[in-house]
């Protein structure tokens, strides 16, 4: 996959343990062969959580892999992500690109930014998403 970082595709072999004991995620195509978003560079969409990889910032265009923390539900692609997702918060936070405040990314606005990349952005409201691109 050309969205994944080297971390996740280094753990190739290991993401079975977490597809045994996880629901597989369903095999939709990739964001940029996806024919219900926007085809471009900037893309500018609300997606839902569980179709990001919450470790490594980007829209995978399928749902990954739900990660329980406390009440939370995270999503991570592959085993490494999982693990990172359980034991440090530093994934399970993002900052807000207008406020800079600490934003929760279950409980962000996320939006794509590029389909190229996947790369995604998290908001701490649709508010806080509209005032950024009125800015930009």
């Amino acid at each position: 996959m050309v969205f994944m970082g080297i971390a996740c595709q280094q753990t190739e072999k290991s993401t079975t343990a977490v597809t045994q004991t996880a629901t597989q995620p369903a095999a939709n195509p990739l964001p940029h062969d996806n024919p219900a978003l926007p085809q471009g560079t900037h893309v500018d969409i609300q997606v839902p959580a569980e179709l990001v990889c919450m470790v490594n910032d980007v829209y995978m265009g399928r749902k990954q892999f739900p990660v329980p923390v406390g009440d939370k539900i995270y999503y991570g692609c592959c085993e490494n992500c999982v693990d990172k997702l359980k034991n440090s918060d530093q994934y399970r936070y993002s900052i807000d690109p207008l406020t800079k405040e600490k934003v929760d990314k279950v409980e962000a606005y996320i939006v794509v930014k590029s389909m190229e990349t996947g790369a995604v952005l998290y908001f701490k409201s649709k508010e806080n998403y509209e005032k950024y691109l009125s800015k930009s």
